[in-house]
């Protein structure tokens, strides 16, 4: 056989593997398959109950009135912490308190939180400090203290459940005459500020 028959009959052979390789490159089966995951966030829904914390009239010195509010979640996811954020607003009707302020006076007492145990004594508690002293600090009202007496709860408030504190306001008797708070008033407004629970992993 020739050289050219040879070279010829070695360029046909090699075109046709050729071919049969570029025509393998679409004689297989396909599929396709599409993932897709949709992120939405949660939300974080907190109300209180009472609105009004404190209305009381005719208070003086040594008078103490217990309150209890109810911190609710609606959202949907759970709560990590509730800080209280602490404004106050005195009138001083008669001009006569020369600077004193009413909020020094008033005692805040935190009890136990309602729904982190059960309480077996009367009254436990847990902080204690002034309103005028609350208007710097920003505690969370949904921490378990650890004073539980049966068992514990977590910290926070689940999603779609609530949790209650209870607070007593002592009008502080310093044991002198007080005559200069007569017919004042103090606003008291509470901020209840909701932050999410820890991370997750899903």
């Amino acid at each position: 056989m020739g050289i050219k028959k040879t070279l010829g009959f070695g360029m046909a052979s090699a075109a046709l593997g050729l071919s049969l390789i570029g025509g393998g490159t679409f004689a297989y089966f396909s599929d396709t398959a599409t993932s897709t995951a949709t992120f939405a966030a949660g939300t974080l829904d907190l109300n209180s109950d009472p609105s009004v914390i404190v209305d009381i009239p005719n208070l003086k010195p040594g008078d103490t009135v217990t309150k209890t509010f109810k911190l609710k979640n609606d959202g949907t996811l759970d709560i990590g912490s509730v800080l209280l954020k602490t404004t106050t607003e005195i009138t001083d009707t008669l001009g006569d308190n020369n600077g004193v302020d009413l909020s020094k006076f008033i005692k805040v007492k935190f009890l136990k939180n309602n729904d982190k145990g059960t309480i077996l004594t009367p009254e436990v508690v847990v902080y204690e400090t002034t309103l005028d002293a609350l208007k710097s600090q920003t505690p969370d009202l949904v921490n378990n203290t650890g004073l539980d007496q049966i068992w514990t709860e977590a910290d926070g408030i689940k999603a779609q459940s609530s949790d209650s504190f209870t607070v007593k306001f002592e009008f502080v008797d310093n044991g002198e005459a007080q005559n200069y708070f007569q017919k004042d008033k103090l606003k008291l407004t509470w901020n209840f500020e909701a932050k999410q629970g820890p991370k997750k992993d899903y």
